[in-house]
């Protein structure tokens, strides 16, 4: 084949791979604000996650600001000084919040826990995907800083058991 043809070939290669990648990889949309900064998150990550002692199952989620690679569950911990702004979440399979630790960079306490302030609407597990709304109810409080979010996550579930 001459390379006329080849380099064309090459690009619709390229590109269809990338469009599947796409098609693939979780994403986010909406809104994340401490101290009127939105933490413009955009990346999205889940795994199956055991949730008690007793083996209980659900989801861990992670959506975050920059990629994230390996183990999502040390971001459970992270600082967003180390690791920028982040949300990670522990879900029941039916969806209900186990676990929301937020971590932003506009933050005066950096990484903080919450769990009544924040709720998910529409859960759905479909086609190796999860789906949902994560939002609180208008501007909480914690320690210092105010904070609102109003995100939608769509993203396949990394090992699908």
């Amino acid at each position: 084949m001459n390379r006329a043809r080849l380099v064309p070939l090459i690009s619709i290669c390229l590109a269809a791979a990338l469009m599947l990648g796409a098609a693939n990889a979780g994403k986010v949309d909406g809104t994340f604000v401490v101290a009127k900064t939105d933490a413009k998150l955009q990346y999205a990550r889940a795994t199956h996650a055991v949730l008690d002692e007793k083996g209980k199952s659900g989801y861990a989620i992670l959506l975050s600001a920059r990629p994230a690679e390996g183990d999502i569950s040390a971001w459970r911990t992270g600082e967003p000084s180390e690791r920028g702004s982040f949300i990670y979440l522990m879900l029941e399979k039916s969806g209900a919040v186990w676990i929301a630790e937020l971590g932003h960079s506009a933050a005066k306490s950096g990484r903080f826990g919450v769990l009544t302030e924040v709720k998910v609407d529409g859960f759905k597990f479909e086609g190796n995907r999860l789906t949902g709304r994560l939002k609180t109810d208008g501007e909480q409080e914690f320690t210092e800083d105010r904070y609102s979010i109003d995100l939608t996550f769509d993203v396949p579930l990394e090992d699908n058991k």
